[in-house]
């Protein structure tokens, strides 16, 4: 995911003014039991609320705090993924001050609104290596392994081809066809794609990174132009792919504007609780309700609320339910333990005009040249984002070692990508950095740097025992010293990129146009250029792992069948249960967790 704070706002209102008025959830036949309650109306919500009521006899309820995604038209424009963060499509989290990076306090935008992220995020659809799959199996989650989900992630998905007849740049948009099926969710490349974006693909071979056909098919390393969840002209999300294509199911319901408050629980199974229902307001008609489940209740509110809706109905740490008085229900001190995520940090470099969408997107009077295009037309700069081609670099064990990152082999995060680079067509990210402030007119592009094999650990608490205080977000970045060792290596070849030839039409001034950090920091020194990542990361926003798929005595809080562990009637299926983090940008894995949750459930209820 990708955003600027600047004109947020005034986009924002510009936009709901012409946006289509959210329904008025408020049924009068509202049932007073169904036999799944969704919590959370997501990305992984909205496909098992498709895959659950598809049989038709299946009564299935989907709670969504948000709204619905038209009420901001121009989350459907690739172009203006930068504008999102910070609307009311964006929990608008803040982590707390960060000690690894100087006490740095991070926004962490997440998506409200049915769709989720997947409404708001940076667009680009990856699977990552099929060895991160393999080892969810061998942690002791059978029917997780690579050929076990490979199917999901193919029923889940069809390809659209690029349009041959238009103009857009089609280098290296290339695909494997049997990847996809004719699943809900469109995958394709971006329309318009600057010149620099192929040259980005060609320098990745500085780095050892080698042009493949498909990132989607378990070969997790290489680069290409990037896939998407989009045609040459719109964003797809869960909620436009799967939820449309359901909506007029008699036996589903969806509700926006309708946050749960916490899950039910009788204790009619001996020595075992069991969900029930849920209780949630209805906001949009002021009312309160209290909802049965006949067989479960399905908790898909993400890495962050999940576990906060555990905690507040009684299930987590024993000190932090006693904190806020509350009531247990079950002792499980995994709870919102263990947060992983993925956080990223740019060099940025000022090239000429027709190499970079910064002048266009940041410029007022360039801004609504191109909007006007795209809305009238469709075409031109906003089919787009800023950043969606991106090469996956690997490390083998010994390179590691030599490094500082012999953790990461010990802790078997490898045969996978190690580090990813992003290009990035403007100035990435936005606004005033510690070492160069970018003009709104300016040309930049950013080479950005993430670790796909981040071995830091965090964690996520609660404020009180009430959904409506955000939860406590400490992603605890750059932890482990193996974190600050594979930072320094991508910076270093973050250059390496930059340098390379392909580049040089492209780019402006001494330094192969380097601005930020430029040549007061040099890749000799270390500490230099610690400094500069501990002051420029910021969230990938792929938090994960706070109510992980394990066995319980190994920090689990669901099993492999995605079973709450000491309870019954309740699951939980977002990225929260990853064991670990795919190396790739996981809305992905995201939406095959929906689509293979779905198929356990049906197994086990039989249907």
């Amino acid at each position: 995911m990708r955003y600027n704070s600047r004109v947020v706002a005034l986009w924002a209102l510009s936009q709901l003014a012409s946006a289509h008025t959210a329904r008025d959830t408020t049924d009068p036949t509202l049932l007073d039991e169904y036999d799944f309650i969704i919590v959370g109306g997501g990305t992984t919500g909205l496909v098992l609320a498709n895959r659950l009521s598809e049989s038709g006899d299946q009564k299935v309820l989907v709670l969504e705090a948000g709204l619905h995604p038209d009420v901001l038209a121009m989350h459907e424009a690739p172009g203006a993924v930068e504008f999102l963060g910070g609307t009311i499509m964006d929990w608008n989290f803040y982590t707390e001050p960060q000690e690894h990076m100087d006490g740095r306090v991070l926004a962490y935008h997440r998506g409200r609104g049915l769709g989720g992220s997947s409404a708001i995020n940076g667009i680009f659809y990856g699977r990552g290596s099929a060895s991160v799959y393999d080892h969810w199996a061998e942690l002791g989650n059978p029917g997780w392994g690579w050929e076990d989900v490979y199917p999901a992630f193919i029923k889940g998905t069809r390809f659209n081809p690029p349009n041959l007849g238009v103009s857009y740049n089609q280098t290296y948009q290339t695909w494997d066809a049997e990847a996809y099926s004719d699943g809900p969710l469109e995958i394709g490349f971006q329309g318009f794609v600057p010149p620099s974006s192929t040259a980005f693909i060609e320098a990745c071979e500085a780095v050892g990174i080698p042009l493949v056909k498909d990132l989607n098919t378990g070969n997790g390393i290489g680069v290409k132009q990037g896939t998407g969840a989009l045609t040459s002209k719109y964003r797809r999300s869960s909620a436009y792919d799967y939820y449309k294509a359901a909506s007029d199911r008699p036996n589903l319901t969806v509700m926006h504007n309708s946050p749960v408050q916490q899950i039910t629980f009788t204790k009619d199974t001996p020595g075992k609780p069991r969900a029930s229902g849920v209780v949630f307001i209805d906001h949009t008609a002021a009312r309160h309700h209290t909802i049965a489940a006949k067989k479960e209740v399905i908790v898909t509110l993400g890495t962050f609320q999940s576990p906060q809706m555990l905690m507040v109905s009684g299930i987590g740490p024993e000190a932090t339910l006693k904190k806020h008085d509350i009531e247990p229900v079950l002792i499980n001190e995994n709870v919102g333990q263990h947060m992983m995520d993925h956080n990223v940090f740019s060099i940025m470099a000022e090239v000429i005009p027709e190499a970079s969408t910064h002048q266009l997107m940041f410029d007022t009077a360039n801004v609504e040249a191109i909007q006007e295009e795209y809305y009238t037309n469709g075409t031109g700069v906003y089919t787009a984002p800023g950043g969606m081609t991106n090469g996956f670099q690997g490390l083998s064990d010994e390179e590691l070692e030599s490094i500082g990152a012999g953790a990461v082999v010990e802790f078997g995060l490898t045969n996978r990508s190690t580090v990813e680079f992003l290009f990035e067509s403007f100035f990435y990210p936005g606004g005033l950095g510690p070492t160069f402030m970018p003009s709104f007119d300016g040309s930049y592009i950013s080479v950005t740097v993430s670790s796909m094999v981040a071995l830091s650990k965090g964690n996520i608490t609660i404020r009180s025992s009430s959904m409506a205080d955000a939860p406590v977000i400490n992603p605890n970045y750059y932890a482990h010293p193996a974190d600050r060792a594979v930072a320094i290596h991508g910076f270093r070849d973050a250059r390496k990129i930059l340098a390379h030839p392909a580049f040089a039409p492209f780019t402006v001034g001494p330094n192969h146009g380097e601005v930020s950090p430029g040549a007061d920091v040099s890749s000799d020194d270390e500490d230099a250029i610690w400094e500069y990542v501990k002051a420029t990361t910021i969230p990938n926003w792929h938090a994960s792992g706070t109510c992980r798929m394990l066995p319980k005595e190994d920090g689990g809080v669901v099993d492999s069948r995605l079973r709450v562990y000491g309870v019954e009637g309740l699951r939980v299926v977002d990225s929260s249960i990853m064991p670990t983090v795919p190396d790739v940008n996981i809305a992905g894995p995201v939406y095959m967790l929906g689509e293979n949750g779905a198929r356990i459930i049906r197994e086990d209820w039989g249907f």
